[in-house]
């Protein structure tokens, strides 16, 4: 396995990059968004998958570690490949992306090239306690107060971001105080 290649950017394509490592040119599949990042002639370091079929031996990279692990993620759903992998990551960040998943938003996946409302709904439904490691930045954009307290202390207490979100979404925060909230997620959460 290539875990990562570090050499300079000979060649950049609409979805590639030809990173020049001591003389050997390697083509390296990726997102728009790490293509962005880089400059022809750049040192570049690039967190790789490598796939290998009976018909060919593919390698995919990206500048981020968190699009490498969605990547790899994505193409452990069924029915995900990594062309819709990368068209995924190409279309919107992990970050927005897991926030289309927690919120069960198929239709904002569909807007990516290749992904109809039955691959959508898989997607959502294969990773949707898969996204821990993005689904905590995107919870504490959007809540506050007493609930992102008790969000705080019941994630770090081991329980699934998305899960404890969820949980608390359904509970008035007017009439509890965060230990309050507290108590009320974890009879629901450990049920």
């Amino acid at each position: 396995m290539i875990s990562f290649l570090k050499g300079t950017v000979e060649r950049i394509g609409q979805e590639f990059i030809d990173v020049d490592i001591r003389g050997v040119g390697y083509r390296v599949y990726t997102s728009t968004a790490t293509i962005e990042r880089v400059r022809q002639g750049d040192e570049v370091k690039l967190l790789t998958y490598l796939a290998v079929r009976e018909d060919a031996i593919t390698l995919y990279g990206f500048v981020k570690e968190d699009e490498l692990g969605l990547f790899e993620k994505l193409i452990g759903v069924t029915g995900v490949g990594p062309k819709v992998a990368l068209a995924i990551l190409s279309t919107m960040s992990p970050a927005a992306f897991s926030s289309c998943v927690l919120h069960d938003n198929v239709e904002q996946i569909m807007k990516v090239p290749g992904i109809g409302k039955k691959t959508g709904q898989r997607i959502i439904l294969e990773l949707k306690d898969k996204l821990d490691e993005y689904a905590g930045e995107v919870i504490e954009q959007e809540i506050s107060g007493s609930k992102k307290e008790a969000y705080e202390a019941l994630v770090s207490l081991g329980f699934n971001p998305g899960h404890v979100k969820r949980v608390l979404e359904g509970i008035d925060e007017t009439v509890m105080d965060t230990a309050g909230l507290i108590k009320a997620c974890l009879g629901k959460l450990k049920s």
